[in-house]
Formats: C-alpha cells, structure tokens, sequence
C-alpha cells in the first residue's frame, strides 16, 4: 500500500491509462529514480502476490515442467538452482524466472532493490529476497 500510495503522489494524474510495468520503464528511460522505486516496487509486489493462490493445485502445468526441465535438466535441478541464485543475491531485491524471448530460454535472473526484468525479459515467477 505504501508504495501506492507513494506512487499516487508522485504521479498526480501523469501518465494516466498506463499499467505500472510501462511506468516504471519510463521512468527509468527517464532517470527519475523515486518514480521507477515506487512503480517497480508496486509491479514487483504485485506480480509476486498474484502467483499466491489458496487452494492451488498441487501440481505445477506440464508445459511449465516440459520447458523447466528443457532448460535446467529437471524441476528439481530449477529448485535449487533458484534458491542457490536468491541465496546468492546480496542485499535487498528479487531473484526471478523468466522467460527470454532473445534465446527463447528460460532463466534465473536476480535484480536488486527495485529492480525488475528488462528488455526481452518477461516475468514468470519471483521471489522478494
């Protein structure tokens, strides 16, 4: 809510009718570091709270097992390559899945802070470290 409620202030009625992922890409094209933290943050919050569902199923999709195993040799050998990454990143920030359309891979990536991926990079599953 915080970050919200920052962001609203920030923005006033700028940029009205854009989703909060171009927003804070704007912002950062733009150098304005206090609007891309509050609009990233609220992104990255937001994106990580929608993957949480109460009664989800108990197993994952098989095109998700299909493409994991592709490109980490198996689910459990993404388990830990992921925790290893999150372990790894230092400080405040997130450790994501991602999907890049460059290489049509799937990879492990950590930002920090506010940080978000970029560019071809295309969000499928975070964790806030």
């Amino acid at each position: 809510n915080a970050y919200v409620t920052k962001l609203n202030q920030i923005l006033g009625d700028k940029l009205e009718g854009e989703t909060i992922e171009a927003i804070a890409v704007k912002a950062k094209a733009d150098g304005d570091g206090p609007l891309f933290n509050q609009a990233a943050q609220h992104f990255n919050h937001s994106f990580y709270f929608a993957a949480m569902k109460p009664n989800a199923p108990g197993s994952m999709p098989a095109e998700l097992e299909t493409a994991l195993t592709k490109d980490f040799e198996s689910v459990d050998a993404f388990k830990t390559a992921f925790m290893d990454k999150a372990v790894g990143n230092f400080g405040s920030g997130w450790t994501w899945l991602v999907y890049d359309s460059a290489d049509t891979k799937l990879k492990i990536v950590n930002t920090g802070n506010a940080g978000m991926p970029e560019g071809t990079q295309r969000p499928v599953l975070t964790m806030d470290v």
